[in-house]
């Protein structure tokens, strides 16, 4: 009898994608039922694709189904995290729901953070601890939270509503602060989001508030692009916070010279402040020296706080400097400059 293969057939992907049950047996009947492949080495019963005669298949071959990939994902494991994944065939023949990964993740952290609330809602009659904590110490409605974009609002409060009622009337702080970040982060971009889903979207974001007894964060101002631009604020800090709520955008250059200065006067400090300058470039370079001459535009700084600004932006330039010098010089130059100015072609990419 010839030794079975270890490795999966390549492109097993593609094969599972367009040959029937027969073809993928025939595929791996020379292969071991534990054969692995793709990214993280994982067996045939990892693939969200294998029909589930397949599995039953490997199953009665021998199959392991709880074999851990190179991350230490089950195959429980590894559908869980896609929203695509069928898992009734594997919790039907033994897989385990409680067992965590490497990270501690359980099946049910991956569900839920992949927002699919029929797998939670599986995993939970199957016998899933929704109390049980990674190595983060993150519950998986915790981990859903902490680890959502604003794409998945609307599958996250879906998974929300199977969790939260088993917290027995006992939401942590914790939450409630997670989900009034997800509401500030939403507010930010909304303006910029896809027409398309913004609406399903925000209709998650208010379930998720009236799930947690969070009050709504208040919809962004966006400028009008014409209004002169001024700030309530009584010290720089909190104008540049103003400031950056009203005038910058989602993503991209903002309209404005003045939403500019703010704009990369907080890029530049976010990057070497809070990444250490990892990301730092050409490009960053090139916002600096833009953002000194827009503080000789319009109504200029006045020569001593340019001298500031041309010493300040110099020192940055080599990845120092007291950023703080920045924020307080853009605010200065944008209380000097009220009536917006449009911004014309910028020369670098970020």
């Amino acid at each position: 009898m010839p030794k079975l293969k270890m490795t999966l057939p390549r492109a097993f992907n593609d094969l599972l994608g367009e040959g029937g049950v027969e073809a993928v047996k025939v595929a791996l009947a020379a292969c071991h039922p534990d054969a692995r492949g793709g990214y993280t080495k994982q067996t045939a019963l990892a693939f969200n694709q294998l029909p589930d005669e397949v599995a039953l298949w490997l199953i009665e071959r021998g199959a392991d189904i709880g074999a851990p990939d190179g991350y230490g994902l089950t195959p429980l494991h590894s559908r869980a995290g896609h929203f695509q994944g069928c898992l009734e065939v594997l919790l039907d023949n033994g897989a385990d729901p409680l067992l965590p990964d490497n990270k501690g993740d359980t099946p049910l952290h991956k569900a839920a953070n992949v927002g699919h609330a029929g797998n939670v809602t599986l995993l939970l009659e199957r016998g899933a601890n929704p109390d049980t904590t990674n190595h983060a110490g993150l519950t998986p409605l915790m981990k859903a939270l902490a680890e959502s974009t604003n794409a998945s609002l609307d599958t996250l409060a879906a998974v929300a509503e199977v969790l939260v009622p088993h917290l027995n009337g006992a939401v942590p702080d914790e939450a409630k602060t997670h989900v009034t970040r997800i509401g500030e982060r939403f507010e930010f971009y909304r303006a910029d989001f896809n027409p398309e889903t913004v609406d399903d979207a925000s209709a998650g974001l208010d379930r998720l508030y009236d799930l947690f007894g969070v009050p709504p964060v208040p919809r962004r101002q966006v400028y009008d692009g014409r209004s002169p631009i001024v700030t309530k604020a009584d010290n720089w800090a909190d104008a540049h916070e103003e400031l950056w709520a009203l005038l910058v955008p989602g993503s991209g250059a903002a309209s404005t010279v003045q939403g500019e200065v703010i704009r990369l006067s907080g890029k530049i400090a976010r990057e070497l402040d809070s990444n250490g300058g990892i990301n730092w470039d050409a490009d960053f370079k090139k916002m600096a020296d833009a953002l000194l001459d827009y503080f000789a535009a319009g109504t200029p700084l006045p020569e001593d706080k340019k001298a500031s600004a041309r010493d300040v932006i110099a020192q940055v330039k080599r990845k120092g400097g007291d950023t703080a010098i920045l924020f307080q010089l853009a605010v200065d130059w944008v209380a000097l400059n009220p009536t917006p100015i449009p911004l014309g072609k910028v020369g670098y990419r970020r």
